[in-house]
């Protein structure tokens, strides 16, 4: 019996989700390959090892003595993935050793194989792997597999072991015949058990995550963008009995989190709408702890009234782990959406879907912005935060990860609009130690500082707007009709550029430290702690009250002309570190945290409050009041 290894590695070693490609693979094998009794299927338990389990990885391997080795490379696991992935080829040199994933370079490099010597093949993320498992399975022969009979597969030539790309291609009339009408966790159940008890047993404190698939491939072809099934392609679906045979199979799992993975749920309308129904009508082990996400929404405005009804049952039903209300946008600007052949639903059809759910239910409503696009520049960055701050929608920021097999990392895109982009291997906004990203900091029309300026105003707005930060000055300064763009802007550049000059250079200093080295993150120091920039001022006003915040509100009165007496009530209720352990907190309740004997004070968990509530949206609830940032 031949055996087979798939390894996916997680992100952190407390989230572990369920072998969704292994489990996929298998069946999809078992429906359609011709040499099922010849192979073994090693139950996918590597995919509960992070960086720190490497001897255990290896210690398990050695056991197993895989046939043949797969790895699924992400931004996340890309470090630990090779590094086992040679352990294996040095160990068991005939095994063949399959790369596959989003984040893999070789359409690009071709030198993906001579520097990778340890990988046979490798497949595009954007093909189907279940094919790919099946072709390579059947053609296997004593450790040689014909690579032009594998659709998609990219493999080595010749001494210098060149890329080469196999000759047999999936077509779109395939894609759309694609054996997809079968269950994945249903199908595997007794495996998918074992998987669960031996990560409870190594890995208690983990919480459980599944990725639900209903469909495949996304009709868009936004640049930035790399999904499974691949962009600008026809999307198939799943049999609706299918899906909810899988629903019913993870529900005995006590999982805290499923991810909903397809790029346009609602797209397929009743359809969709029904699956949430099933989702709302079965039994969870804890409404409060099981949680449900969604990777994207139908993204046009002929879907927006399914799209309403989805979000009115999971509001409905407690479903989403975020209590707030999504809008998909990046940016608002005409020339950054077309040069990422981005196509939005206007915002103002979103929201006269969406809004009254919102106002029914006392939830607010944000918009994910995609920092450092090409042609964003900083007044066009600015006058997404005043459209959207006029709307008093909260806005939640991301880095751009250039990922290599995406339309945007193509060479020809890239010198079009002048990317630059930063490698990093220990995380940017978390630390991620077996990561590999690369992060986008400039272009032809901003320069690595206006994108520095970016970070530091992301970072101010998150203080004062969602933060609470001093809560009745800033409504005040909003209600002069004082835009929230330009309120941060000004902050920014007059008050912080030039009356807090020492600190403004030492953040320089370390970001040029952050653009030079790749293994350090995007982060600075305030009070001789690392900080990630993203909350950079929440760590300021936090350490330095007297150093920062006076200064700041002594600016923003002086400025805006504000009342004394608003100043002085807010200064009443800000938390900073020496006040923080004295206080009662509405957090959202009365709570004291001096009689708490397993309380902490230090800015670490001050930090983890202020995301909680900042990020749950509490701050646009409105019969939510704050104290302080918090």
């Amino acid at each position: 019996m031949k055996n087979i290894v798939i390894a996916n590695f997680p992100r952190f070693n407390n989230q572990i989700w369920l072998p969704v490609l292994w489990a996929s693979a298998k069946t999809y094998y078992e429906r359609n390959g011709e040499r099922v009794n010849e192979w073994h299927w090693e139950p996918s338990l590597l995919d509960i090892y992070s960086e720190e389990y490497f001897d255990d990885i290896c210690d398990r391997l050695r056991k197993l003595k895989p046939t043949i080795f797969a790895i699924s490379l992400y931004v996340w696991n890309y470090k630990i993935s090779h590094r086992v992935a040679e352990w294996v080829k040095t160990t068991f040199p005939d095994c063949l050793v399959i790369s596959g994933g989003p984040h893999q370079y070789f359409k690009h490099d071709m030198d993906w194989f001579k520097d990778k010597w340890y990988i046979d093949a490798s497949l595009p993320g954007d093909s189907y792997g279940e094919i790919c498992f099946k072709e390579i399975l059947d053609n296997y022969d004593n450790g040689k597999v014909d690579w032009e009979q594998v659709t998609d597969l990219h493999y080595p030539i010749g001494k210098q072991r060149r890329v080469q790309r196999s000759r047999k291609t999936m077509t779109k009339k395939e894609e759309r015949v694609y054996d997809y009408d079968y269950t994945v966790y249903a199908s595997q159940a007794e495996y998918i058990e074992q998987f669960v008890e031996f990560q409870r047993s190594k890995t208690p404190h983990a919480i459980l995550l599944a990725l639900l698939e209903t469909t495949r491939g996304c009709p868009y072809g936004c640049t930035y963008c790399d999904w499974g099934g691949g962009t600008s392609t026809a999307v198939i679906k799943r049999g609706l009995d299918k899906v909810k045979a899988d629903i019913d199979c993870l529900k005995q799992y006590y999982l805290d989190f499923l991810y909903i993975g397809d790029a346009n749920f609602g797209i397929f309308e009743e359809r969709d709408i029904d699956i949430i129904r099933h989702l709302t009508d079965r039994p969870w082990w804890s409404k409060q702890r099981f949680k449900v996400g969604y990777g994207g929404f139908a993204k046009t405005a002929n879907r927006m009234d399914a799209v309403r009804e989805i979000v009115r049952l999971d509001v409905e039903a407690g479903l989403s782990q975020q209590k707030e209300i999504k809008l998909s946008m990046q940016t608002l600007d005409d020339e950054v959406l077309e040069n990422i052949d981005r196509k939005n639903i206007p915002l103002d059809i979103q929201l006269g879907a969406l809004e009254p759910i919102a106002r029914d239910n006392k939830l607010p409503m944000y918009v994910e912005i995609i920092m450092g696009l090409p042609g964003m520049t900083l007044d066009k960055f600015y006058t997404d935060f005043n459209i959207l701050g006029d709307r008093r929608l909260s806005l939640q920021f991301f880095e751009w990860i250039l990922l290599p097999e995406t339309p945007a990392y193509a060479r020809d895109y890239r010198e079009r609009y002048g990317i630059l982009s930063i490698e990093k291997t220990n995380g940017w906004t978390d630390y991620e130690l077996h990561g590999h990203a690369n992060i986008v900091v400039g272009a032809k029309s901003f320069t690595t500082d206006d994108y520095l300026q970016m970070l530091l105003s992301a970072s101010m707005y998150r203080m004062l707007i969602q933060g609470g930060y001093y809560r009745n000055t800033i409504e005040e300064i909003l209600g002069q009709g004082v835009r929230v763009g330009e309120l941060i802007r000004t902050v920014i550049e007059e008050f912080y550029y030039v009356q807090l000059r020492g600190h403004a250079d030492q953040v320089r200093k370390d970001w040029q430290h952050i653009l030079d080295n790749r293994e350090i993150p995007c982060q600075t120091i305030v009070a001789n702690e690392r900080v990630y920039i993203g909350w950079y001022f929440v760590a300021l006003a936090f350490h330095n009250p007297e150093e920062f915040t006076a200064p700041l509100i002594n600016f923003l009165q002086h400025k805006y002309n504000i009342k004394l007496n608003t100043i002085e009530q807010d200064q009443k209720f800000t938390i900073n570190c020496t006040n923080f352990n004295k206080k009662y907190l509405k957090f959202p309740y009365v709570y004291d945290y001096t009689k708490d004997d397993n309380s902490r004070h230090d800015f670490d968990y001050f930090l983890s409050l202020f995301q909680h509530f900042s990020e749950s949206g509490k701050i646009f609830s409105g019969n939510k009041k704050l104290l302080g940032v918090i």
